[in-house]
């Protein structure tokens, strides 16, 4: 009997966590296809007619804006990637004099709050003259971001066949040949992982680009949400329609990349 009573809270519990995750994504849809009078008088249902149109206007205000998220987020991606299997890769196969120190301190910026350094990296991307560039907006969150994908990376090299990797070095194969056509293959699912993460990171990065940009030429489209207009009766709908509109590509992204990035958390982040 205390077995059933117990299965059964799980299970209340389990649906309650439920629908306080997707009753907000239930309302920014519907919310999102109507008129001001319809939000009004019908705020939790759908209410005919649906105003598909909100869509539509809402992305001619927020294209330009997509492409430059679309930039930037692509930006940190690429580098990171870049960077910490480079980083990861040296640090699992070479020995040198200060390995161990140098990677816990790159593994240190993991607990710095980016709010302390936001100060001096506006002023050391003011002096480089980066300000309101894409290259500010990559540059920014990369170093960061570097941090944890040096450790998961790292991680999962150290967990690769060295057999494999051994074999190929006693056949002639260069250090360089041997990251690119066996290390990296080998690791795309901690790499789709780290990607992933970067991704949201990117995307959804609000305070440094309120900080180092200005105009709309550079501006991601975080910052465009708050800015797309109407009349009185559309506005509200058009804003919950952009942010549906801005959050596609990261569903796709996710979409996508989704048997990878699990293959890579359960692989690459639990080993050591």
């Amino acid at each position: 009997m205390m077995k059933k009573i117990g299965a059964w809270a799980n299970y209340a519990v389990l649906t309650l966590l439920l629908l306080l995750t997707l009753v907000p994504f239930y309302m920014l849809i519907i919310t999102s296809l109507k008129y001001r009078d319809q939000v009004i008088h019908e705020f939790w249902l759908p209410s005919l007619p649906l105003h598909g149109s909100n869509y539509a206007n809402a992305f001619v205000q927020l294209w330009p804006f997509l492409c430059n998220s679309v930039i930037v987020t692509a930006g940190i991606i690429v580098c990171v990637l870049v960077n910490a299997s480079l980083a990861g890769y040296a640090f699992a196969r070479f020995s040198f004099w200060g390995k161990s120190l140098l990677y816990y301190l790159i593994i240190m910026l993991m607990m710095v709050p980016s709010f302390l350094i936001l100060i001096p990296q506006f002023i050391l991307f003011k002096n480089l003259g980066l300000i309101n560039t894409y290259w500010a907006q990559i540059f920014g969150p990369m170093a960061g971001a570097s941090a944890m994908a040096t450790m998961l990376i790292r991680t999962f090299f150290e967990g690769l066949s060295t057999g494999v990797l051994e074999a190929a070095e006693a056949e002639g194969a260069g250090d360089g040949r041997i990251y690119l056509q066996i290390a990296l293959p080998l690791s795309l699912p901690i790499l789709s992982t780290v990607a992933v993460i970067n991704a949201l990171l990117g995307w959804n990065n609000y305070v440094w680009p309120l900080v180092a940009t200005s105009g709309d030429k550079v501006k991601p489209v975080i910052l465009a949400l708050s800015s797309v207009h109407g009349s009185l009766d559309q506005v509200q709908g058009l804003q919950f329609a952009g942010y549906v509109i801005s959050s596609v590509p990261l569903l796709l992204l996710f979409l996508l990349a989704t048997r990878s990035f699990v293959s890579g958390i359960t692989a690459g982040a639990v080993k050591g």
